[in-house]
């Protein structure tokens, strides 16, 4: 499912930074740039909860282990 419109960015794509460790709202919103030129910037108001698709990810990967 997309969670950006404007830059295209999928839960997927969430997911995956949360593999690989981003897990801050700031770091993860520099990883998406959705705070770039051109996006509308719902998806930034939303940043916590895309901190937490993202490190759900993280603790079902740790699970794994």
């Amino acid at each position: 499912m997309y969670v950006c419109l404007c830059k295209g960015i999928t839960e997927s794509d969430v997911r995956r930074l949360g593999r690989a460790g981003v897990l801050h709202p700031d770091s993860l919103a520099a990883a998406l740039g959705i705070n770039d030129e051109g996006c509308c910037g719902r998806c930034a108001r939303n940043i916590e909860t895309l901190v937490a698709l993202a490190a759900s990810e993280t603790a079902c990967c740790m699970a794994r282990k």
